[in-house]
């Protein structure tokens, strides 16, 4: 498989050339992050996260007859970690599987990884 990540039980020069994908994306889109992840063989930690940027999000309060503006966008971040290689295919996999919606990727380099 192309995407396999490998781990060592010791520091070591197999997983020096890692990169960690942390896409931040809107709830509803987790979905179709994970699917093309799951494609690729990847796993993906999902982690709950809340932001203040320039959109802003209402909410029905009360019985529905009012709305308040928050002041934080709720978001997901998906992360997973690929070969270095891999990262440019992994990207436009996710991409195509959006569609029309948009996310953010954040992309850093993986000093090394190991199974304990």
């Amino acid at each position: 498989m192309p995407f396999e990540v490998t781990y060592g039980e010791t520091p070591g020069e197999k997983s020096r050339g890692m990169k960690r994908l942390a896409v931040l994306v809107k709830a509803e889109n987790v979905r179709d992050i994970l699917s093309s992840l799951k494609e690729l063989n990847l796993e993906a930690t999902i982690y709950d996260v809340k932001g203040v940027t320039k959109d802003k999000e209402r909410v029905a309060s009360g019985r529905g007859s009012s709305t308040v503006e928050l002041t934080y966008n709720s978001r997901k971040v998906v992360a997973t970690v690929v070969n270095s290689s891999d990262v440019e295919g992994v990207v436009n996999r996710m991409k195509k599987s959006l569609g029309a919606n948009k996310a953010v990727v954040m992309i850093s380099s993986v000093d090394d990884l190991v199974m304990i």
